[in-house]
């Protein structure tokens, strides 16, 4: 069952999602020496991510991945990489070889099919061959989009693919973004969510699978709903 993490405002929402990635970052270290992490893109996880920094007490043993990227250059506004670059990897104690990028300058099915195959060749699989995240962060769209998994598009669907790219419903058009078994093999799965503007997005997923709102599809057993206030469902 879906966990709901709700707080006053966005800051004590982008603090309560860094507090909890950090001690599942630590869990999966204690239990397995290292841990894959997806990250998020967009906006609302940028305090999130210059708050986790110095909250990692072992920076060195963690594998950073993404849910998702747009096939832009490392250093374009719109890129999740240059998001990261400007917060979290501002811990020096980060390896840079431990921070796998989703080349979005590239070819589309190129960027994709090369992150999958990083990906199968770096994290632990499970006994279906799918790559096992530790931690899958993740946003929600008002459109129930998640990562860059949109309402109506055939990506839903690829259950043979890791990653995949894709056209999305808002600019920039062009993304690449891990497939559903992926997301939903993640150990855990931490969603972040702020803004009245996401409130009827949040009450779809918290009323089941459907593949009108494809955050709703993520493994609810293994998911947390981190919420301001304004984001919660008034029903």
């Amino acid at each position: 069952m879906t966990q709901l993490s709700v707080h006053a405002d966005p800051e004590a929402a982008s603090r309560a999602a860094a507090d909890l990635l950090a001690a599942l970052i630590a869990e999966a270290q204690t239990a397995r020496g290292v841990a894959h992490v997806a990250l998020a893109g967009g906006n609302t996880p940028r305090r999130t991510y210059e708050l986790l920094g110095p909250l990692l007490a072992n920076a060195a043993d963690i594998e950073w991945w993404f849910g998702d990227e747009r096939c832009v250059p490392a250093d374009d506004p719109d890129s999740n990489f240059r998001l990261i670059t400007e917060t979290l990897l501002r811990t020096p104690a980060i390896p840079a070889d431990r921070v796998h990028r989703i080349r979005g300058e590239l070819d589309p099915n190129d960027a994709a099919d090369r992150y999958a195959a990083e990906l199968r060749c770096t994290a632990p699989l499970d006994d279906n061959g799918v790559p096992r995240l530790d931690v899958a962060f993740l946003g929600l769209g008002e459109d129930g989009h998640t990562a860059s998994l949109f309402p109506g598009d055939r990506a839903l669907e690829i259950c043979d693919r890791l990653a995949v790219p894709v056209v999305a419903a808002k600019p920039p058009p062009d993304r690449i973004t891990l497939t559903l078994p992926v997301l939903q093999a993640a150990r855990a799965t931490v969603i972040l969510a702020t803004g009245a503007g996401k409130r009827d997005a949040v009450a779809r997923v918290l009323a089941g699978p459907d593949p009108a709102t494809p955050a709703s599809l993520l493994d609810a057993s293994s998911l947390t709903l981190i919420l301001d206030q304004a984001a919660v469902p008034t029903s």
